[in-house]
């Protein structure tokens, strides 16, 4: 017998289990509490056999692509050079079909040899084990210190704005143009056709302004990460506020998980944008009522266009999960975008472990002129490093983009980790150090501060 239709037999036991327990309830004949021990029971069963199943049948496809990738690179040696466009043509084939998104059993599973699937068992080890405080300190001037505030540069952003929308409404006091740019070009200087501007609010959100296209990424506004009242409480509060930024033309959502993807956002924003989501992500976004959202693979293009400029969107891999809750874990793909304009390129890379992808990526498309990576939530790396890279992993990140320059976010917002709240910064600079690159080249930026990155 094979494993596919073990499943459905244990499915349809359980389900017939189910309707009698429930006559048996109806009857008199059992109890609730029984009942429910049943049922759950029965589903954990289920969920262990069909997580072995998919974690057997994602090994087996990985040797596979392997195997088939190692065939074409051996081939390649024996072209001769009349054959070397064609040779060329297939490797790429190859290297886009071992990385391609791979979905088992109506679930997305990470298609890279060195991920490991984390058990109920690891995470309570890590949640009996973490340490706690993060060196937090209740003194919130030292907070103020540490993690400061800036305020955008809403002058340059409304001025670089390619958008048709109306501007939102905003205080009077937020556009005060302080210290932070007195040593900015004039704003009438800049060329938006060679121009970015990336302002970061904290986790993944950031504000990014390319070549006059107005792009949001991993929105989240919420002082904690699920309800007001529920999740990991922001270290330092929002830059500003949503309606104080130029309206965005596309918002990027790398997965789905609520430190990601804030439905607040998406109700306030809903339709009056492009919403570019991983595949299996969009239903969600139809159940609120928003349906102008485009669901992209891995690999997959597509052209945007504001103002008769055309921009490309492209979804290349990450090493990451989904889930907003116990029942919809990988049910929906999870991502990092390529966006191109005419001269300049900006990659969002949303939550990942280190893998040979992104080399992949950077070989593929070229140098990326501004690349937005991770470098918070990275301890204990046990536990972690197939999920979320480290700073080292970012700078290699960098560098296998052929990044010109990058900056780090993903730290200083929601603790959700073990490293010290200060620790990504500094860890990022001796990475630098350590890899060979200059100061500028990847910083950890300050919250809120507007940062341009013009061609070069």
């Amino acid at each position: 017998m094979s494993l596919d239709l073990l499943l459905r037999s244990i499915y349809s036991l359980m389900s017939r289990a189910l309707g009698i327990g429930l006559g048996w309830l109806r009857g008199g004949r059992l109890s609730i509490p029984a009942c429910c021990l049943g049922a759950m029971a029965g589903y954990t069963i289920y969920c262990l056999i069909a997580d072995q199943w998919i974690s057997s049948r994602r090994y087996q496809t990985v040797k596979k692509r392997q195997r088939l990738r190692e065939r074409t690179a051996a081939a390649g040696k024996h072209r001769s050079s009349a054959d070397v466009d064609i040779g060329a043509s297939a490797d790429e084939d190859a290297a886009i079909a071992q990385y391609a998104s791979l979905e088992i059993g109506g679930r997305f599973v990470n298609p890279f040899a060195g991920w490991r699937d984390k058990t109920l068992l690891d995470f309570v080890w890590w949640l009996a084990t973490r340490k706690s405080g993060n060196g937090l300190t209740s003194d919130g001037l030292e907070l103020e210190r540490n993690l400061p505030l800036a305020n955008p540069h809403f002058g340059l952003l409304d001025s670089l704005s390619g958008s048709q929308h109306p501007q939102r409404a905003r205080q009077a006091q937020s556009c005060v143009i302080d210290n932070e740019y007195a040593e900015y070009p004039a704003i009438a200087n800049l060329n938006k056709d060679s121009t970015i501007t990336v302002t970061w609010l904290g986790q993944s959100t950031c504000f990014v302004q390319l070549e006059g296209l107005n792009i949001l990424t991993d929105p989240i506004f919420k002082k904690r990460t699920v309800f007001s009242w529920l999740g990991p409480e922001r270290l330092r509060p929002t830059p500003c506020e949503l309606a104080d930024l130029p309206h965005p033309d596309i918002v990027l959502v790398s997965h789905n998980h609520f430190d990601h993807l804030d439905v607040d956002v998406v109700r306030d924003l809903g339709n009056t944008v492009t919403w570019y989501v991983p595949l299996g992500l969009r239903d969600w976004f139809v159940r609120r009522g928003v349906y102008k959202v485009i669901e992209m693979d891995w690999w997959q293009e597509c052209e945007h266009v504001v103002d008769d400029r055309g921009f490309k969107v492209i979804s290349t891999p990450t090493q990451h999960w989904s889930g907003r809750n116990g029942f919809d874990s990988n049910c929906s793909l999870w991502s990092s975008f390529l966006v191109k304009g005419a001269n300049l390129s900006v990659f969002h890379c949303g939550d990942t472990g280190y893998c040979p992808a992104f080399s992949e990526v950077g070989r593929r498309y070229g140098s990326v002129s501004l690349a937005i990576l991770p470098i918070g939530s990275y301890e204990p790396r046990w536990y972690m490093c197939h999920q979320h890279i480290n700073p080292e992993d970012a700078v290699l990140i960098h560098k296998d983009l052929g990044a010109r320059s990058s900056i780090g976010v993903h730290w200083g917002t929601f603790m959700m980790s073990d490293e010290h709240y200060m620790a990504p910064p500094r860890d990022l600079s001796q990475a630098c150090v350590k890899h060979g690159l200059k100061d500028s080249e990847f910083i950890a930026p300050k919250l809120g501060k507007t940062l341009i990155y013009q061609a070069q």
